[in-house]
């Protein structure tokens, strides 16, 4: 395979290519699902396929194929040349300039204690079930649904700059949901996004069957909880829920590609400027500090290399408040005036060409060791909340609004009743300004989202989002389901 990724290269720059790199992919993903306690689905599927990029006369060309053949591989070659040549023609006076990147010739492989596709499937039903039946116990719970992912992808790069990388992923996912009917309504419990490039392992920590019980008991005391009061109030949220609002309000956020108007696909463009970097921009409190880093361990967007052969790396974000960077591809980083990518083009598979993508962006946890109670300690009124929930977000990801999972009341400094349908508004770096507390590294969570969609055609993408539990204070804070973005 690495053979053929070599031999594409070469093919485009014997037809003139400036550029050219080629990825060669193979995946493996298996799916096991339980609705109720009946097997739904379970799936296997192999794909590869070999992808060709080529830059020549500032423009891009691209093309692909699922035939793993040298005669295959040179016509998609000459048709990626070709686009290349014919999209030159309308570019401008301005092309695609490339930074630069050192030649690397690696092999990363994600660390897997327990392969899990060894793990038989039985089992893996078996644990699905066990949980499945506990959910079910519980009085009031309908339905309920579990499923593993367990995704291998072996990549080989090569570039006409002289790279030449294979890349080896494992990644697991498990989850678990209950719904409960009552009182008029319905609600759900997710366990939601328990993702990480490691092996079984890491699923067997998760302790699926030892918490399933808790799940549905939760879903049923949804039904009777009280609505929340409106006004404003001050929030504790949890590594779940803030791994969404710092992917939607942070992470997309600071894609260059957005900020230059590259990307207006799945609400809009972005609102941080290239002058909010040059002039100095105030993103959050001084305790807020977002760090990107594609060598956080398991992180799902730690793969060693980028799609565009550019080794993974850690950089500031946000440093004391204070914006620092952006994310970047090889393509927008030199209109930043950066001398070379961070690393962030990734594509979804081997049909795809990759674009800027959210890192592994993780918010630091405090210095010291404070639990959510003692965050919790100094707030008189205002609510706790735990999970994913619906959101929304305007077209410059500015304007939000957030729901959860679970919520509770606090009075007092006391974490107090349940509450439901709480929904929260605010405005990004006003948000970020009103952070006051962190909880302490034992707190800190990584929880990694595994579709991330963007641009046209829709690619997903995979990253993790580490967080402490947060203090906000004076939040509007109102009654009601956000709408979906």
């Amino acid at each position: 395979m690495k053979a053929l990724a070599q031999y594409a290269v070469e093919a485009a720059r014997s037809r003139g290519a400036d550029y050219a790199d080629a990825r060669v992919v193979l995946t493996r993903d298996q799916h096991v699902k339980l609705q109720d306690l009946s097997p739904k689905s379970i799936n296997d599927i192999t794909d590869e396929g070999i992808g060709v990029r080529v830059l020549k006369n500032g423009a891009w060309g691209f093309s692909s194929t699922s035939r793993l053949d040298r005669r295959t591989a040179l016509k998609v070659t000459h048709e990626a040349v070709a686009v290349a040549e014919a999209s030159s023609l309308a570019k401008g006076k301005k092309g695609v300039i490339l930074t630069l990147e050192p030649v690397n010739v690696d092999r990363f492989e994600a660390p897997v204690d327990k392969d899990p596709f060894k793990v038989p499937i039985e089992a893996k039903q078996d644990l699905l079930y066990r949980a499945s039946r506990k959910m079910q116990s519980v009085k009031g719970i309908a339905k309920t649904a579990a499923f593993c992912h367990v995704h291998r992808l072996h990549q080989f790069f090569s570039s006409t700059e002289g790279s030449d990388i294979e890349i080896v992923i494992t990644r697991v996912n498990a989850e678990l949901a209950a719904t409960a009917v009552g009182n008029d309504d319905s609600k759900t419990r997710s366990t939601h996004e328990n993702s990480r490039n490691a092996g079984w392992e890491y699923i067997e920590s998760l302790d699926l069957d030892g918490n399933a019980e808790r799940f549905a008991e939760e879903a049923v005391a949804k039904l009777y909880a009280d609505y929340p009061e409106d006004g404003r109030m001050d929030l504790l949220l949890d590594p779940k829920h803030l791994s969404l609002v710092i992917h939607e309000s942070v992470g997309h956020a600071t894609e260059l590609d957005r900020v230059l108007g590259y990307e207006a696909n799945f609400a809009g463009t972005s609102f941080m400027t290239l002058k909010k970097r040059t002039h100095g921009f105030r993103y959050g409190s001084d305790i807020v500090n977002f760090v990107a880093d594609n060598t956080l361990p398991g992180g799902l967007a730690t793969t060693g290399y980028d799609d565009e052969g550019v080794a993974c790396q850690r950089w500031d974000v946000v440093r004391n408040g204070m914006f620092t960077n952006y994310s970047t591809s090889r393509e927008v980083a030199l209109l930043a005036g950066y001398a070379r990518s961070f690393g962030s083009g990734r594509a979804q598979g081997y049909s795809f060409m990759p674009i800027n993508r959210i890192p592994n962006l993780c918010l630091e946890p405090g210095t010291h060791d404070v639990s959510p109670e003692e965050l919790a300690s100094d707030i008189k009124r205002g609510v706790w909340i735990e999970g994913y929930g619906l959101f929304s977000i305007d077209q410059r990801r500015m304007g939000f609004q957030f729901g959860g999972d679970l919520f509770f009341e606090i009075r007092n400094g006391k974490k107090g009743k349940m509450l439901r349908d709480v929904t929260y508004q605010s405005i990004t770096p006003r948000f970020w300004n009103a952070v006051d507390g962190l909880s302490g590294k034992r707190w800190w969570r990584p929880i990694g989202v595994l579709d991330c969609g963007k641009g046209a055609p829709e690619q997903t993408a995979q990253m993790t989002h580490g967080a402490p539990w947060i203090r906000v204070r004076g939040i509007k804070v109102s009654r009601g389901v956000p709408e979906i973005e």
